[in-house]
C-alpha cells in the first residue's frame, strides 16, 4: 500500500494511524501479499472495515476509532484502536463473541511489534512448510501424491 492511499483510507474513515501501523502497512515491512494475519492491500482493508461498521458479528454497534488490521483465516479478526497510540494489537473471535463493546477492551493479545515478529515468522514457516512439501511430492509419481506411502495398511498384530 502507498501512503497516499493509506492517507486516503484515514480521511474515507475519518481515522489517524498509529505511526508504527502506518510504517508496517505502508511497505516498509516484508510481508507478501497474502499474509492475512496484516492485510496491506488498501481495498482489502477498506472493505473489511465497512463490513465490521456495517455487519458487525457482535451485534452492537462497532466503535469508529477500530480498525480491523487483518484476519486469521478462520473469522476471527485481529484489529487496533486508532486513538491509542500503545498500538495493541487486539483480536476478535467471531465464535467467542463478548456480551458487550466493554468487553472488546480486555481482549488484548500483543503490542504491533511482537504481532509483526509473529506474522513474519509464520510467512517464513509457512515458506518451509510449501518448499518441504515441493520436494515430498517431486520425489513420489503421481499417484503417489495422495496415497500414503504405507498402502495398503499393514494388518495390525
Amino acid at each position: 500500500m502507498t501512503r497516499d492511499e493509506a492517507s486516503q483510507l484515514e480521511a474515507e474513515f475519518g481515522i489517524a494511524f498509529p505511526p508504527v501501523y502506518r510504517t508496517a502497512i505502508t511497505n516498509s515491512y516484508p510481508f507478501s501479499d497474502a499474509t492475512e494475519e496484516l492485510d496491506t492491500d488498501a481495498e482489502s482493508l477498506r472493505q473489511s472495515n465497512q463490513g465490521c461498521r456495517r455487519e458487525n458479528p457482535w451485534g452492537f454497534p462497532w466503535r469508529t476509532n477500530y480498525w480491523c488490521i487483518g484476519g486469521d483465516g478462520a473469522g476471527g479478526f485481529y484489529f487496533i484502536d486508532t486513538k491509542q497510540d500503545d498500538s495493541t494489537v487486539y483480536y476478535c473471535d467471531h465464535e467467542d463473541m463478548p456480551s458487550s463493546i466493554v468487553d472488546v477492551d480486555h481482549i488484548s493479545i500483543t503490542p504491533f511489534s511482537e504481532f509483526v515478529d509473529e506474522v513474519q515468522q509464520l510467512e517464513r514457516d509457512m515458506e518451509k512448510w510449501e518448499e518441504d512439501m515441493k520436494v515430498k511430492v517431486a520425489n513420489r509419481k503421481w499417484w503417489q501424491v495422495w496415497i500414503p506411502r504405507q498402502w495398503p495398511p499393514k494388518p495390525k498384530g
